[in-house]
């Protein structure tokens, strides 16, 4: 059986990328939620104990002193079992578009890769357990759409619900291909903002496909589709990083990457002014880094639509 979990993060704020992380696992016998179970003690709920991976809502894990380097842990894990051990947290292509701005690029010191050494404890004692417990880890990573991109896709698409499905239902199209023939498929997706109706937009992503409603209800919708030889079951879940494994290591992935683009964001304005305080692009904090920089963007040319969400 594939599973499949999709999440994102950045999705409120108005600086900064929106990044969605997806995670495909092949396992014979398991449920999104048995996987913390078929996994332990390798892997466990936060707060993990001493040795075990965490694995959970990333908003549980990126708290408290060095939370970026104990949600990093778990994610860099994860991908070294996952891409062909290619390791990289975001898709290159979404690398080459970011770059286009000058607070997208990477400071020359900076590893991209990141990767944990497939001879790490965490990551040698992980691929140990996924071994013997038959589950394979087929892909893990994180896609991230700049503001210049964003901005463009609403001019096309008119709304930010519709771009958050174009991205979260591209992936959930990408890695349902990733399925053999007959090969059953369970997806699950953190319900995108109060969107309650899914049918008629998995219809339209699978074209062809006969999509069934199964429960249209508040916390929860679920569909079963088949399509091309396969069978699919896609639920859209409340907290569903809580509920599903892969979901909970999508928005980890996702969350990492924002963090760690937004903390390139950050360096590029603070080289131009080190008196600048670092701002997480939410909506009024957002709106003091614009207020406080407007002279050094207009000094250094810095275009409102290539930097600011208009939605």
């Amino acid at each position: 059986m594939l599973l499949i979990g999709i999440d994102e993060a950045g999705y409120g704020p108005v600086l900064g990328p929106l990044c969605h992380g997806a995670c495909v696992l092949r396992a014979a016998d398991a449920t999104h939620e048995g996987l913390w179970k078929i996994l332990a003690p390798v892997v466990a709920r936060a707060p993990a104990p001493e040795g075990a991976l965490p694995v959970d809502d990333s908003k549980k894990l990126y708290a408290g002193p060095r939370k970026l380097e104990r949600l990093a842990e778990p994610v860099e894990a994860f991908l070294v079992q996952a891409n062909g051990g290619a390791g990289r947290l975001v898709n290159p292509a979404d690398l080459e578009e970011l770059a286009r701005d000058p607070w997208g690029r990477p400071a020359p010191d900076e590893d991209e890769v990141e990767k944990a050494s497939a001879a790490d404890g965490p990551a040698a004692r992980l691929e140990a357990r996924l071994r013997e417990a038959g589950v394979a880890v087929l892909e893990y990573g994180a896609r991230a759409l700049s503001a210049r991109s964003f901005n463009a896709l609403i001019g096309t698409h008119g709304n930010k619900a519709e771009v958050n499905w174009l991205r979260a239902g591209g992936e959930l199209r990408r890695a349902a291909a990733r399925a053999e023939p007959g090969e059953p498929i369970h997806a699950v997706i953190d319900r995108l903002g109060g969107r309650k109706f899914y049918a008629a937009s998995l219809g339209a992503l699978f074209d062809g496909a006969f999509v069934r409603t199964l429960e249209e209800q508040k916390g929860r919708s679920a569909y079963a589709l088949e399509w091309e030889g396969r069978r699919l079951e896609v639920e859209f879940l409340e907290q569903a990083d809580g509920a599903s494994f892969p979901v909970a290591l999508a928005s980890m992935a996702a969350k990492l990457a924002r963090e760690r683009l937004m903390r390139r964001f950050n360096d590029w304005f603070l080289a131009h002014d080190p008196n600048l305080k670092p701002t997480a692009g939410y909506y009024t904090d957002a709106q003091r880094f614009l207020a406080q920089t407007r002279d050094l963007r207009a000094r250094l040319g810095v275009k409102d639509a290539d930097l600011v969400r208009c939605r």
